[in-house]
């Protein structure tokens, strides 16, 4: 599929996507699943004339199911839209179909875009920022310019860098937080300058500084962790939680995810709940402590990958892997490679796409032209089970690798 042709998809997608709801009420609006990765791209990436024949809708075959949407991944790998049964809702979703007015931040192009990253030492962000320059890089309305901003983890260092956005005259905000309220007033302090703000940070917030979302439901993703996990361990034994950095919608909602879980499985105990803060060493760290603390522990909660690949080699250390399940990771290619050398004691990869970065320029898009968006739009998780997890993995990447579909100019280096 030609770059203009991908280009073409993932604007009418929005387009659907984005308009408010009618008079019934609507579920949050969603991506395609099929706009999001679903595997690493090797060296042999697509040129940077061409997007990846994955990002095609799915096939005609594909039809919804009690767990979600089949969906076809590179490799042939078989994987479904990881979503919530029936009588459960998530806490994202409740107003992410608002719809939001932008014609108060219709600008007239170039456009500049400034972003505010809450840090840049996570392999993660720094693929979804890539994938902010090459959407970018398709509309000649960008400016090639984009002002890059890194807090280093520190929340108020990150608010006096969205203040120095606005004062550069950046006509719009594209970012991740380390903590959604202690930004929250400068992103209303942007909002008032009349530059409209985008969030990407995996998670959603319904926040007055906050025009839209570019969002990965977070309550969804620990929702088919937490059961995935119960079912491996048949409903009882004992487990401890891995958690993101605190603060984040991450944290919250893949929490309150897990306790929900966790109601309709008495007989699974949690020992402990950490923060791996999306880190494979501090992960490595936290395990090991548990290790010493505990003398059983049956089940791993940790929908990142990054954290999981840390807690498993923690337990492979300490003689303690064959006592062990871990829930699905994501498609962090460390997990991935031992995904596929331990097949039978994992739950596989519920996907955490990079590519939400791409919705992000387009959301912003929508905005400054003065289109209507609402006020999030899901990029949906795909789950793949560890056997077919396996056809994921590319062998000669780096564990720091992301599933992309980046042309190769545009490649983390």
């Amino acid at each position: 599929m030609a770059r203009k042709t991908f280009g073409i998809l993932l604007a009418a997608l929005l387009v659907v996507a984005c308009s408010p709801g009618t008079a019934s009420p609507a579920p949050a609006s969603e991506v395609p699943a099929s706009v999001a990765p679903a595997s690493v791209a090797p060296a042999s990436v697509a040129p940077a004339s061409e997007a990846p024949a994955s990002v095609a809708p799915p096939s005609p075959e594909s039809s919804p199911s009690p767990a979600g949407t089949a969906v076809t991944g590179p490799g042939g790998a078989q994987g479904t839209t990881a979503t919530l049964p029936g009588g459960v809702t998530s806490p994202e979703g409740a107003t992410a179909s608002k719809p939001v007015e932008t014609t108060a931040f219709k600008k007239e192009a170039p456009w500049k875009i400034g972003v505010s990253a809450g840090y840049l030492f996570n392999s993660w962000v720094v693929f979804a920022l890539a994938y902010i320059r090459y959407q970018a890089s398709l509309d000649p309305r960008y400016s090639a310019d984009i002002v890059v901003t890194d807090a280093g983890f520190d929340a108020n260092k990150q608010a006096g860098q969205i203040d120095d956005l606005i004062n550069q005259g950046v006509t719009g905000i594209i970012y991740w937080p380390v903590d959604d309220k202690a930004i929250e007033p400068a992103l209303e302090r942007a909002i008032a300058k009349g530059i409209p703000t985008v969030n990407i940070g995996g998670g959603y917030a319904d926040l007055a500084g906050i025009t839209s979302n570019a969002f990965i439901d977070q309550y969804i993703i620990g929702y088919t962790v937490a059961t995935q996990l119960a079912e491996a361990m048949g409903g009882k034994g004992k487990i401890v939680s891995l958690l993101p950095i605190p603060g984040t919608t991450a944290f919250v909602d893949q929490d309150k995810a897990l306790h929900d879980v966790l109601v309709n499985y008495p007989g699974i105990e949690l020992l402990d709940t950490q923060n791996g803060d999306w880190n494979r060493a501090k992960s490595k760290q936290v395990t090991e402590n548990w290790l010493q603390r505990f003398p059983q522990i049956d089940g791993v909660f940790s929908p990142s990958g990054q954290m999981s690949a840390g807690a498993a080699e923690a337990f492979d250390e300490a003689g303690r892997l064959g006592e062990v399940k871990f829930s699905a990771g994501d498609e962090y290619n460390g997990w991935l490679k031992w995904v596929a050398a331990h097949p039978g004691s994992n739950g596989g990869v519920v996907t955490f796409p990079p590519a939400v970065g791409t919705v992000g320029v387009d959301l912003m898009t929508k905005i400054l032209t003065g289109e209507p968006v609402t006020k999030g739009l899901q990029v949906p998780s795909v789950w793949y089970p560890p056997t077919e997890a396996v056809k994921l993995v590319s062998p000669d990447a780096p564990d720091d690798w992301w599933a992309n579909e980046l042309p190769a100019k545009f490649l983390p280096k």
